[in-house]
């Protein structure tokens, strides 16, 4: 290492700290890579205890010269975030931020929360930039600002396409009250039937029928963004204007709206508080370590008032409560370089707790990433001081209460394991992922089932799944039901070694012929478009299909058969997911008919009925003869109805669906759980089950004798009934916002 040290130059760069496996443990960046590097190793130098951690694994080091500080930090950044090594402070993942998204490249802009800000400037339009605020932690906190603003400014939040075909004179007749007229817009994208319900009362001007021109829509866009800006005082300046010029042309109800919205915006701005009469536009940063974490509170000002604030999480290894001066300017470091990449604005000043060397580079770095001048300030004390004081008083309250939570997560966790004592798991097995189902209806009708998934004890709500009963309509059948979702779920983690789908060749012509018969030709069909499949068992012929691309993502299922002695449930799964696959289109859709003895069959493996089938599909049905299922006897187009599976769903990536739970949960008794080990045994799964009896809340596990009984308020216990209560609260709000579409359609 001392070698090492004498070669370093007394440079700008970057220096790589590596462990005995090679893998990068921190990227730092440096003025003199000699001083800094050097500094580490000197035993009277007085590091933190996260420092020494560090320092105590590394075996080696690379570095990268560069021809300026700020070149070394644009280098260090990159490298961090390819990288992120694990003694780096580092910004959580960006999907725990929300930012707003305002679509002003478009005649009527959308406004939308997203989790990726896009930072490809030339992909902003040719109309303007896209403008973007945050990021923001709390996406609850965002989604109820839009939801004031709506009432404050209606405007519009589908995903229709929306452009202004209109004329000048349209545009005149708009102005004056004049009917809205269709033709003055082109929409595309058609997600929803519109006008939709927002046009109806009033919360959205109806720019999709023509009912507002893009200038009259923009001003409204201008204002929301005015008010997410802070700029409150223009706005109000602009609502008493379109007031008075309403009561002067005697439209005294548009005068009295626009005076509620007044109302409304002096209410919100009178709870924010003057804090900067220069009315420069300031963020003020404060920090607070605490259990590997660092926590930052960052406070908004703009035009002289406190207008928002956000607290962020950052991961920062063995940084306790007591921060060392030199982690307070790295954390400092690391949150402006981090955040203010991706942030939508970047203010004219900010203030931090602490200076450090190189904020000349910083500042320089700010302008490089779009900002006209900034100044990083380290006030000791005055009004700005105060600031710094009440971000810090933030930052301690939000580390609190997230250490709270922590602890309730670490409680979770060893409720966790000891389930998985108490029902006999093997020692030292894992009980990390469970998922509970339930089944919800209405009287027999709109029979739908929910999954939900604890991870280590606590909720995961990204891999929470909906299923449509298929087996299952017009009376209640709660078994049969639970049978049906837990096939179509735990088909995922079906493998069978032993079998095999590919193209038919030669060799198999006259096993296809004999149980397929031979293909039909019909002038629909182009050449190549029909694909024959053969199902192996080792060498064993033992399954055949056929398919037909009929162009446009769209898929028949002409033929089929599998071997009655081998027509398992598990071979029909692994041929109609080959299948599938086999399609080679990620957008495709396959159409059956299959006979009324196989229909459930289908319907438990993902296919549902349809109503309207696409001409093609219906010509190659009326075309073609098929096979029963697992017989030689072919059948004409009057059996069976049409049923059609999404390649998307069985084919596609489902990180939720291949994820192998560790136990399922079912919401039931002895009959319920005697249910799923059947389901299991078909599928050739193994894994632990258990069901929650509501009664007396046992808990039947399979070969034990009798229930466990656990006492009122058991760890355990309260896991079990936050599963069981999840699963059914997620079932029935599906089950009732069904039922509440089926009586608007009526």
């Amino acid at each position: 290492m001392k070698e090492l040290l004498k070669n370093l130059p007394s440079k700008p760069g970057v220096y790589k700290f590596k462990d005995k496996a090679g893998t990068i443990l921190y990227v730092g960046k440096a003025k003199n890579l000699k001083n800094r590097v050097s500094t580490y190793f000197r035993k009277d130098y007085a590091h933190s205890s996260r420092t020494h951690k560090m320092l105590s694994l590394v075996s080696d080091f690379e570095f990268t010269e560069t021809d300026s500080e700020l070149e070394a930090l644009l280098l260090e950044h990159n490298l961090i975030k390819q990288l992120r090594p694990k003694y780096n402070i580092l910004m959580k993942d960006d999907k725990s931020y929300v930012y707003i998204e305002v679509k002003t490249n478009e005649d009527f802009p959308r406004i939308r929360v997203i989790r990726e800000r896009s930072l490809d400037k030339a992909a902003q339009g040719e109309k303007g930039p896209v403008k973007y605020f945050g990021p923001k932690l709390a996406a609850n906190k965002v989604y109820e600002t839009l939801r004031i603003l709506k009432k404050l400014f209606p405007f519009r939040h589908c995903n229709l396409n929306i452009a202004w075909k209109g004329s000048e004179e349209q545009k005149k007749s708009l102005s004056k009250g004049g009917e809205p007229e269709k033709t003055s817009v082109e929409v595309t994208n058609r997600v929803i039937d519109y006008p939709c319900l927002d046009y109806y009362i009033k919360r959205c001007p109806g720019p999709c029928i023509g009912a507002i021109d893009p200038a009259s829509y923009r001003r409204i866009i201008d204002e929301v963004m005015n008010f997410l800006k802070g700029k409150s005082e223009e706005l109000e300046q602009q609502l008493e204007d379109d007031m008075r010029e309403a009561a002067m042309n005697k439209l005294f109800e548009k005068a009295a709206r626009i005076r509620d919205k007044l109302f409304a915006v002096q209410t919100i701005v009178e709870k924010q508080k003057i804090t900067n009469r220069a009315r420069v536009d300031t963020d003020v940063v404060n920090v607070v370590g605490l259990n590997g974490h660092l926590y930052f509170t960052l406070l908004m000002i703009r035009n002289g008032k406190l207008t928002d604030q956000e607290n962020f999480i950052f991961d920062a290894l063995e940084v306790g409560e007591q921060t060392s001066d030199d982690e307070l300017r790295e954390a400092i470091h690391a949150f402006v370089t981090q955040y203010y990449e991706r942030a939508g604005e970047i203010p004219r000043e900010i203030i931090v707790p602490d200076v450090f060397e190189e904020t000349q580079v910083l500042e320089d770095w700010l302008v490089k990433n779009g900002a006209s001048k900034v100044t990083i300030t380290y006030p000791q004390k005055g009004q700005k001081n105060e600031l710094l004081e009440l971000a810090h008083k933030n930052a301690l309250a939000f580390a609190r209460q997230h250490r709270i939570k922590w602890l309730t997560a670490q409680d979770d966790e060893k409720a966790a394991e000891r389930l998985g004592e108490l029902i006999g798991l093997p020692q030292g097995t894992p009980l990390k992922r469970i998922e509970g189902f339930d089944i919800s209806h209405l009287g027999g009708e709109q029979t739908v089932a929910s999954m939900v998934v604890f991870h280590k004890g606590r909720a995961l709500s990204k891999d929470y799944r909906h299923f449509r009963l298929r087996t299952v309509q017009g009376k209640p059948d709660d078994y049969k039901s639970m049978a049906e979702i837990l096939t179509r779920r735990l088909k995922y983690l079906t493998k069978n070694e032993t079998l095999s789908l590919k193209k038919a060749t030669k060799k198999d012509a006259e096993f296809v012929e004999k149980v397929l018969g031979a293909p039909t030709k019909t002038p629909q069909e182009r050449p190549g478009s029909t694909k024959t499949f053969v199902l192996r068992e080792g060498e064993t012929l033992i399954g055949a299909a056929r398919l037909t691309d009929h162009k446009r993502h769209l898929f028949s299922l002409d033929s089929i058969y599998l071997d009655p002695k081998k027509s398992d449930e598990e071979s029909l799964l692994f041929l109609i997911k080959k299948l599938i696959q086999g399609t080679r289109d990620s957008k495709a859709r396959l159409y059956a008919r299959p006979n009324e003895k196989d229909r459930e069959l289908y319907q438990r493996y993902g296919f549902r009925e349809i109503d309207k089938v696409p001409g093609e599909i219906q010509a190659a049905f009326n075309d073609q003869k098929r096979t029963k299922l697992g017989t030689k006897k072919t059948t004409t187009k009057s059996e069976g109805g049409v049923l059609a599976l999404y390649a998307t769903q069985m084919g596609g990536k489902d990180n939720s669906f291949s994820a192998r739970p560790d136990l399922l949960l079912i919401d039931g008794g002895k009959g319920q759980l005697g249910m799923v080990i059947e389901v299991l045994k078909k599928l050739k799964i193994e894994i632990p089950v258990i069901s929650l009896a509501k009664r007396l809340e046992e808990i039947y596990v399979p070969g034990f004798a009798a229930p466990i009984l656990l006492q009122e308020g058991d760890s355990v216990l309260k896991l079990l009934q936050h599963i069981r209560d999840e699963s059914h609260r997620f079932a029935i709000t599906f089950q009732r916002s069904l039922h509440r579409k089926a009586l608007l359609e009526s």
